[in-house]
Formats: C-alpha cells, sequence, structure tokens
C-alpha cells in the first residue's frame, strides 16, 4: 500500500518506520492515519518509528498530527516514538506542549529498543 508523503517500511518483526516527506500534507489527517494504521492493524506491528529528522520546527499543527497518530496506533495496540527529533523542534515543542504526549521519544531506534522494551 503506498501512502502520499511517506514511506513506511517494516525493519524488524513487528516494528515499522514511518519517514515523512516533505510532500506529506497533514491537513487530511484522517485519511492518512486510517491508511498507516490499516497497515500497521494488516502487518501486526507492535511499534511504529517516526523519523523527525527533517522536521526542523514542531508547531501546534504538526503536534496534533503526532499525537492524532499515536492515538490510533494505541487503538490497534501499536506505540509509537519518535526519533531523531532535532534540537530546534525539540525546543519548539517543549515551548507549548503541556502534559505528556502519546508518543515516546529516543534518540534513534537502537536507543529506544535498549531501553524502551
Amino acid at each position: 500500500m503506498a501512502i502520499l508523503g511517506l514511506h513506511l517500511t517494516q525493519i524488524g518483526s513487528g516494528d515499522f518506520l514511518l519517514e515523512p516527506s516533505r510532500s506529506l500534507n497533514i491537513r487530511d489527517q484522517g485519511l492518512l492515519i486510517e491508511q498507516i494504521a490499516e497497515r500497521l492493524q494488516q502487518a501486526r506491528a507492535s511499534c511504529l518509528y517516526y523519523d523527525l529528522s527533517e522536521q526542523a520546527l514542531i508547531d501546534p499543527v504538526y503536534y496534533a498530527w503526532l499525537d492524532a497518530l499515536a492515538r490510533a496506533g494505541q487503538a490497534v495496540n501499536v506505540r509509537m516514538v519518535c526519533v531523531h527529533m532535532q534540537p530546534t523542534a525539540a525546543f519548539a515543542l517543549a515551548r507549548f506542549m503541556r502534559g505528556t504526549p502519546q508518543f515516546e521519544t529516543a534518540l534513534d531506534i537502537s536507543g529506544w529498543q535498549k531501553t524502551g522494551q
């Protein structure tokens, strides 16, 4: 299943890597989340790694997208971990975020696997 604006790749038993491209349009969140959740559920995924390496800033709109995707993942029993977050994105996120997000964070995939499971 191809999803416009992102690459969703199985990287291990139950693990997937989501790499958004610059063409990702999060305005139609509902359809995107439905397609991603369907793919994860079909593959019996357990963890979704979301690569933020290309995201220099996280604003409230992008945070809402990440939070909604993480909540949908939880509904199909898939944990979401954001990896490769740039310092500028982390700083921007910390400026407006209140409470604990629905996703986890790690420097990279192997760093989370050592401490998160």
